[in-house]
């Protein structure tokens, strides 16, 4: 069985397993899970809206909000003072020559790691084999592997590349909805010889499949051919057999149900000594979620930020507008330091949840069943492990401390496992 056929059996066992909610056994009690993280609750990277606001402008919205100023002078006369300099400040730029750049990055102050601890974010995809590549390689590498299959299952491979190889999603969906249309009329009349013919110079064929990768593949598989006819070509199809029925069948199904193949975010760990992580770095611009047109778009919204500082804010809406800033980043570099001094790194999705962290910790504890808590460097428990680290502000890196709930289990024994520890870098 081709590795295609693999991947669509498992998505359809996937779906019937998710739907039939978690298991349990018929002499237990529900229980809540430990937050020791080793729970298999997995919180998948979603797709979300670029940020509005500049980067800047979420660091003082930070800063204000961390160092909680009692001096600070909320008056209008103040704020509308401050408004005054950051217009004399526009009017400045604006009579500098334009130049589109991307904002400096922040320099994260926040016990950071040296620069080559953090050389960039990294994906995987399991479908293809165990490369681990930037995310532009993996993109390039799943294209290729679903091109080498096209020969051994042309019609599955085919969909997978219309779902995955095409990048805009709106002419996907139509593409999608047209072809499945296609195959829909010939099942519905199948002695309807007008259903049996696409012309190719045909304008509703021109607008949604030219252009769409693997769509040709596709009806090709489907039992189409290119031929002229009065010196025009069509897409004709075969003619309907009980074989071509079912394959047809088959074909939509598959086009309709198919879903883009994604590469997963690897976590690049990595075991590190304390002297590795004090000095100041840069983060790669993996992390960062600004576009050239994203910061077109950001210079021309300054006027409207200039008007909102002239107004006074309530603090929770400050604080709101702080995280909205903070969608600038992507990733979040999460590390936790364990008493015995040793760090644990990882890449997240700054939209995963505080679970993934703990779930990645126990993973590659000695004692991964053994409960424990992660304390921020002022002291604070972080409990909620429902809450994004987007939510819990541990963007766009952090320093975490790790402790055990009921005291430690070995003060003589090593926190990682031994494969783990052997990862340890020397600089």
């Amino acid at each position: 069985m081709s590795a295609i056929r693999d991947f669509f059996k498992k998505k359809k066992a996937d779906i019937k397993f998710q739907a039939a909610g978690p298991g349990h056994k018929l002499s237990e009690t529900p229980s809540k899970p430990k937050n020791s993280g080793s729970s298999a609750i997995v919180n998948q990277p979603v797709r979300h809206q670029l940020s509005e606001g500049a980067q800047r402008a979420g660091a003082a919205a930070l800063a204000r909000i961390e160092q909680k100023q009692t001096n600070v002078n909320w008056s209008s006369q103040a704020v509308k003072a401050q408004a005054r300099k950051e217009i004399e400040l526009e009017n400045a730029l604006k009579n500098k020559p334009a130049a589109v750049a991307l904002p400096k990055k922040d320099v994260v102050v926040q016990d950071v790691c040296s620069t080559s601890t953090v050389s960039g974010v990294y994906f995987k995809c399991p479908l293809i084999g165990p490369e681990i590549l930037p995310k532009k390689e993996i993109h390039k590498r799943i294209k290729e592997f679903l091109y080498e299959q096209l020969e051994q299952e042309k019609g599955l491979t085919a969909c997978l590349i219309i779902h995955t190889v095409n990048q805009n999603k709106d002419k996907v969906r139509v593409g999608v909805e047209t072809l499945a249309r296609y195959l829909t009329n010939i099942l519905d009349s199948p002695d309807e010889e007008k259903y049996q013919k696409i012309r190719l110079n045909n304008k509703v064929f021109q607008e949604r499949i030219i252009g769409l990768e693997g769509a040709f593949e596709f009806l090709e598989a489907a039992g189409f051919t290119k031929k002229m006819i009065e010196e025009e070509e069509y897409f004709v199809f075969i003619g309907v057999t009980e074989e071509s029925f079912e394959n047809l069948q088959m074909l939509k199904e598959a086009l309709l149900s198919a879903e883009p193949i994604l590469p997963s975010l690897d976590r690049n760990l990595k075991v590190l000594r304390p002297s590795q992580v004090f000095a100041q770095i840069n983060l790669p611009d993996d992390f960062f979620n600004l576009s050239a047109e994203e910061v077109k778009r950001e210079q021309s919204e300054k006027s409207e930020t200039v008007e909102l500082m002239t107004q006074l804010r309530t603090r929770e809406m400050r604080e709101r507008d702080a995280i909205k800033e903070l969608h600038v980043y992507k990733y979040t570099l999460i590390r936790v330091r364990f008493p015995d001094g040793i760090i644990l790194q990882g890449t997240f999705y700054v939209h995963e949840r505080l679970s993934a962290v703990k779930q990645f910790i126990a993973e590659n504890l000695c004692n991964p069943e053994q409960e424990f808590h992660l304390l921020l460097p002022g002291g604070s428990k972080l409990t909620d492990d429902s809450s994004s680290l987007m939510e819990l502000k541990l963007v766009p890196a952090v320093l975490l401390n790790f402790f055990w709930t009921n005291g430690p289990s070995d003060s003589n024994s090593s926190f990682l496992k031994p494969d783990i520890m052997a990862l340890l870098e020397d600089l």
